[in-house]
């Protein structure tokens, strides 16, 4: 979009709306796209992708809508695999733009492991390398050449702590001197402000400072429940399989969203960990909608999910506008 811009001399306040809404084409044809393979759950999809912080992170020039396209697409891409459909590159491909897009979504390299059983993994090793090996390689790499260093750079600027507060080595050693710093601050952290959390993962706009209607968050919270009550079609094992799977992606998605942040943001001389903000964690609500429908089983009529979820986009989109 830059490009065409610029060759088409534009100034920089009418470039910047190009690429918001070349932005906003892509990420949401690619919001589509996962929509149209996950074998189930459609529905679930639609509403997380038109929930408020979604439709705004992907009108707007950020990592953001580009981290919930991707996020859709390889968990609507692994879920299907669970019945042997898709193809290998294809999951391959997204799984590395997926944890190319944001520094915590490397933990959905464990949705591979949704795709087959465990008595298969020395069997299929090759193919599990060919998905997750892209991404455990150039993620790491793309934070030491670029992100790390920038995200360093940001902080230094602004902070008086010591230098060594925000270098993340420094901070691992920290740690194992020091076992119980992190969960304690993480526990402050969630105790203390973790109220905010919920309404930010649903959508407060603009920089953190536009809410909606009260009433919108409890209503969408209900929604939220409604849509993935499916049945799975699975059998017992398999669905065990891709509730545990799930499950574990969440938690250690929440758990990764917080060590980077006490690794790089956070001084040891603080009590909490700062800069958690809930829209980093709806791109887990996908996982967690699988996980929901795994463990309930329980099959709303079809046209009961598809009002829950219909209504919840249009109350999305007229309340961001």
């Amino acid at each position: 979009a830059a490009g065409i811009g610029n060759l088409l001399g534009l100034d920089f306040p009418n470039l910047l709306m190009l690429m918001r809404v070349l932005g906003l084409i892509a990420f949401t044809a690619v919001a589509a796209y996962a929509i149209r393979i996950t074998p189930t759950l459609k529905w679930a999809f639609v509403l997380i992708a038109m929930l408020p912080v979604s439709i705004y992170n992907r009108s707007v020039l950020s990592a953001d809508g580009a981290a919930l396209a991707c996020a859709l697409m390889i968990t609507a891409l692994c879920f299907s695999a669970v019945q042997r459909h898709g193809r290998l590159w294809e999951r391959s491909l997204w799984m590395t733009l997926c944890t190319l897009s944001k520094q915590p979504q490397i933990v959905f390299v464990l949705l591979e492991l949704m795709t087959c059983r465990v008595t298969e993994l020395r069997r299929r090793w090759s193919s599990l390398a060919f998905v997750v090996l892209p991404s455990l390689i150039l993620s790491p790499l793309w934070v030491w050449a670029v992100s790390g260093e920038i995200a360093a750079w940001r902080l230094l600027e602004a902070e008086t702590h010591p230098r060594e507060h925000f270098d993340p080595l420094w901070k691992l050693a920290y740690m194992w001197e020091h076992p119980l710093h992190f969960p304690l601050a993480t526990w402050t952290a969630v105790t203390v402000w973790g109220d905010r959390l919920w309404p930010e993962l649903i959508g407060i706009l603009g920089w953190q400072d536009i809410l909606l209607q009260p009433w919108t968050y409890v209503l969408l919270t209900v929604l939220l429940l409604l849509v993935p009550l499916q049945k799975l079609n699975l059998d017992g094992a398999v669905r065990a399989r891709v509730a545990a799977i799930s499950g574990l992606t969440v938690l250690a998605y929440v758990v990764m969203v917080y060590l980077i942040f006490f690794l790089v943001y956070t001084p040891v001389d603080i009590d909490h960990i700062r800069g958690v903000q809930g829209r980093y964690f709806v791109v887990a609500l996908p996982m967690a909608a699988i996980f929901l429908a795994a463990i309930i089983n329980v099959d709303l009529p079809r046209g009961v999910v598809a009002t829950a979820a219909l209504a919840g986009s249009l109350l999305s989109g007229v309340s961001s506008f």
